[in-house]
C-alpha cells in the first residue's frame, strides 16, 4: 500500500461512531510504526483534511472534508445562501456577502451589491485576513484554539486602519465575545468609515463552515438599522445551517466564554 494509499485508508477509519482517533489507534489499525503514522496524519492536516479535536483530543476531520461533502449535497451553499442573501439586501439596501475559508484567510464566494449609491463592494474570489472584517471573525471565532493560533501564526495580524486588531490577546477577546453572542462586528477595521455584521454558518457536523454578512458605511449601520440586521443575519445564517442538514441551530453553536 503506497502512501496515497494509506493515507484515504486513514480517511475511512473515521466514522459517526469514530469520530476522533488517537495516533496510536491509527497507527495499531495500520500496522504501522507511531511515528510513521503521525507523519501521513500531519500531511493529511497540512491539507485541511484532518484537525486537532480540541476537546476529545486525537483528530477528527477537517474543514477541507467539509468541502468536499458540501459539493456533493443536492443543493449547494451558493444555491441555499442567495435566497436569503437577496432578501437581506432588498430589506437594508446593503451589500450582502457569503464568505469561506481558503486556507488560511476568508473569501468572497457570492456577494448580493446594495441599491444605494455610495455602498461598499466586494468582488467575486476577493480573500482577507479573517480578523480584520465581520465575516472573516465570525468564522475565525468558531475554528478550535489551536487552529485560531496556527492561522495567526501563518497570516499575521497584519494592520490595514487604525482600528485593526493587531494583538494576539485583544483578537482572542474578541473571538470570545463572538462566540458568546453568536454575529460578528467590525468598526472600519479593514477599510475606514465602515460597519461589517456577520453570523456564522455550521455544517452537518458543527463545524464552522461559511458566514453571512453585510457591509455598509457606518452611520448606515447604527441603532436600529443595527439591530435589524443582526436579526436578519441570524435568521438567515439559521436557515443557511439547517439546510446544510444540521439539527441544532446557529444560536446553539453559540458557547460561553472558556
Amino acid at each position: 500500500m503506497n502512501t496515497l494509499e494509506k493515507c484515504v485508508h486513514i480517511l475511512t477509519l473515521f466514522s459517526e461512531t469514530t469520530p476522533t482517533l488517537q495516533v496510536s489507534e491509527i497507527a495499531e489499525i495500520l500496522g504501522l510504526p507511531r511515528s510513521t503514522a503521525y507523519r501521513y496524519i500531519a500531511a493529511l492536516r497540512s491539507h485541511g483534511l484532518v484537525e486537532v479535536d480540541p476537546d476529545l483530543g486525537g483528530y477528527r476531520l477537517g474543514m477541507r472534508i467539509l468541502d468536499l461533502a458540501a459539493s456533493m449535497q443536492s443543493k449547494s451553499l451558493h444555491d441555499l445562501a442567495l435566497p436569503h442573501m437577496e432578501r437581506i439586501s432588498r430589506e437594508t439596501g446593503e451589500t450582502v456577502i457569503l464568505c469561506g475559508l481558503r486556507k488560511d484567510v476568508g473569501v468572497c464566494l457570492e456577494k448580493v451589491e446594495g441599491h444605494h449609491a455610495l455602498r461598499v463592494s466586494y468582488e467575486l474570489g476577493d480573500t482577507y485576513p479573517l480578523h480584520a472584517a465581520a465575516t472573516g471573525k465570525a468564522i475565525f471565532a468558531f475554528l478550535d484554539a489551536e487552529e485560531q493560533r496556527r492561522v495567526i501564526d501563518a497570516v499575521g495580524l497584519p494592520v490595514f486602519t487604525d482600528t485593526t486588531i493587531t494583538d494576539p490577546s485583544a483578537l482572542r477577546r474578541e473571538l470570545a465575545k463572538v462566540r458568546r453572542s453568536g454575529y460578528a462586528e467590525s468598526y472600519g477595521e479593514s477599510i475606514t468609515g465602515t460597519r461589517g455584521l456577520a453570523a456564522p454558518v455550521f455544517s452537518r457536523i458543527g463545524h464552522v463552515a461559511a458566514s453571512i454578512g453585510i457591509s455598509a458605511p457606518e452611520h448606515r449601520a447604527e441603532g436600529e438599522n443595527r439591530e435589524r440586521m443582526i436579526e436578519l443575519l441570524l435568521a438567515a445564517a439559521e436557515g443557511l445551517t439547517q439546510g446544510l442538514g444540521s439539527s441544532r441551530t446557529a444560536k446553539e453553536h453559540a458557547t460561553p466564554d472558556s
